[in-house]
C-alpha cells in the first residue's frame, strides 16, 4: 500500500438528511426553503435553501414562521427516514464489506484492499458509492476519504453539499489548517473555548502541539483525537451492531397534542413491548422503566419505576406499569409526546414475576407467549393503533394484554 494511503476510511454524511428525504419524496419541494419539526414546535431538521436565509435547527416555528415566512414546515416522517437509511447503508455495502453505522445520517466503510477489486481508486469509488446513491434516492450526500475516522470526518465536512474530499496522509496537513477546532469530531462548540485560549484555533494548531502537553493538559479522550489527527489510526471500522446498550429509549410525538387517556396509555404501551423487544434481543432483563409524557408546553411529566426482582416480559409488572401512567396522566393536559426508557439490565435470565404467588407459572406462559411475539406471530392489542393488517401479513392474531384503562 501507497505510503499516502497507510489505512483507507471512509466517511459518508448525508446532506441536511430529513429535509432532503422530504424534497425526495415530494418533488415540489425541491430547491424550495423547508424545515421538518412542525410536530414538535421546532426546527428539527433545515434544508440549505432555509440555511442560506439564516433559519437555524432548533429555532421555534412560530419565529421562523414571523421571520421567513417563505419557509415551509413540515412534519417528522421517522419510518421514513429510517427506510432511506437503510437503502443508503445497502449501497455502502455494495462497495465494501466493512461498513459501520454511525447514526441514521451518516457512517463509516474501509476501502482497503478495495483498489484491486473495482479497478478504481479510493477517489473513483467514492465518487461511484456517491453517485449511486444521490441518483437513486434522490438526496445529496457528502463523502470524506483519509487515513483514519478523525481526518475522514473532517474531510466530509468540509465541501457541504454533495461533496468529495480526499486527504491522503501527505495532504492532511492542508486538511486540518482548513478546519476550526470546534469542527473536530470529539470536540465541538462547548470545549471550543478553552482550547482557543490556549491559541489552539485550527485542528492544526492542535496536532502540532508537543504529546506531553496534550497528555498533561487534557483528558485521555482529548489524547485519542489528537493521534487520530496525527494520521493515527484507533479507530477501525467496526461493521458489528452495537452490541451492548445501558438504556434503550421508545418515544414518538403526538399531532395535534392530545389528551385522550386511551390513546396516551396505548402509545405508552408500545413503546414498553418495543424497548423489551430490543432488550430480549440482547438477553437483558430489566430493572427500571422511565415513563414520561411530554405536555403542549413542552413540559414533562415523569415517573421512575423500579423493579426489585428484573424481568424481561412487561406481562409481568402490568400493575405497576398502569399505576405509573396514571401518576403522571392528568386529564385536562394536553400532550404532545409519549416515551419509555428502560434501564439497570443484567444479562443473568433470573426473570422473576412480581406481583404472581404463582411467579413460575406465570413466567413460563409469559416467556411462551413472547417467543411467539417476538417472531411476529402474534401481536398485542396495544399496537392495533400503529399496525396495519394490509402491511403486517404475519400477525395473526392479537391478544388484548393490558385492558384499557378505566
Amino acid at each position: 500500500m501507497s505510503t499516502s494511503w497507510p489505512n483507507a476510511i471512509l466517511h459518508l454524511d448525508a446532506d441536511a438528511f430529513f429535509a432532503s428525504v422530504t424534497q425526495a419524496i415530494r418533488p415540489e419541494l425541491q430547491g424550495k426553503p423547508i424545515v421538518s419539526g412542525l410536530e414538535r414546535g421546532i426546527a428539527t431538521a433545515v434544508s440549505y435553501e432555509a440555511k442560506k436565509l439564516g433559519v437555524i435547527r432548533g429555532m421555534p416555528c412560530w419565529e421562523i414562521k414571523k421571520q421567513f415566512p417563505q419557509v415551509i414546515i413540515t412534519a417528522s416522517d421517522y419510518r421514513l427516514y429510517h427506510l432511506f437509511s437503510d437503502n443508503m447503508f445497502s449501497v455502502m455495502k455494495k462497495y465494501s464489506p466493512s461498513v459501520e453505522i454511525y447514526s441514521i445520517d451518516e457512517g463509516f466503510m474501509d476501502l482497503r484492499g478495495l483498489e484491486k477489486p473495482f479497478n478504481m481508486s479510493y477517489e473513483q469509488i467514492g465518487k461511484a458509492l456517491k453517485n449511486e446513491i444521490e441518483n437513486s434516492l434522490g438526496i445529496t450526500v457528502s463523502i470524506g476519504i483519509s487515513i483514519t475516522k478523525s481526518l475522514a470526518k473532517i474531510a466530509a465536512n468540509l465541501n457541504k453539499p454533495s461533496g468529495l474530499t480526499i486527504a491522503p496522509k501527505d495532504q492532511a496537513k492542508d486538511l486540518l489548517k482548513q478546519t476550526g477546532i470546534e469542527k473536530v469530531w470529539g470536540i465541538g462548540y462547548r470545549s471550543a473555548p478553552k482550547l482557543r485560549a490556549l491559541n489552539i484555533k485550527t485542528a492544526y494548531d492542535f496536532t502540532i502541539r508537543p504529546e506531553g502537553f496534550i497528555k498533561s493538559a487534557f483528558p485521555k479522550p482529548f489524547y485519542e483525537i489528537w493521534q487520530e489527527l496525527n494520521g493515527i489510526l484507533l479507530f477501525s471500522v467496526d461493521p458489528q451492531p452495537k452490541a451492548n446498550y445501558k438504556s434503550i429509549t421508545k418515544s414518538q410525538t403526538i399531532t395535534p397534542a392530545i389528551t385522550n387517556k386511551s390513546i396516551l396509555w396505548a402509545r405508552i404501551l408500545t413503546h414498553v413491548e418495543s424497548s423489551f423487544l430490543k432488550a430480549r434481543k440482547f438477553n437483558y432483563s430489566v430493572g427500571k422503566i422511565f415513563l414520561y409524557l411530554k405536555t403542549q408546553k413542552f413540559t414533562y411529566h415523569e415517573i421512575e419505576l423500579k423493579i426489585p426482582q428484573k424481568t424481561s416480559f412487561p406481562i409481568l409488572i402490568r400493575k405497576e406499569l398502569r399505576a405509573g401512567f396514571k401518576k403522571i396522566y392528568h386529564s385536562n393536559t394536553l400532550y404532545r409526546a409519549t416515551g419509555v426508557t428502560i434501564s439497570d439490565f443484567s444479562e443473568d435470565n433470573s426473570y422473576q414475576g412480581l406481583l404472581f404467588p404463582e411467579s413460575p407459572i406465570q413466567k413460563n406462559k409469559a416467556r411462551r407467549i413472547y417467543a411467539l411475539y417476538d417472531k411476529k406471530q402474534i401481536n398485542f392489542a396495544t399496537t392495533l393503533l400503529s399496525i396495519d393488517r394490509k402491511t403486517s401479513p404475519n400477525t395473526n392474531f392479537h391478544i388484548p394484554l393490558f385492558p384499557k384503562l378505566p
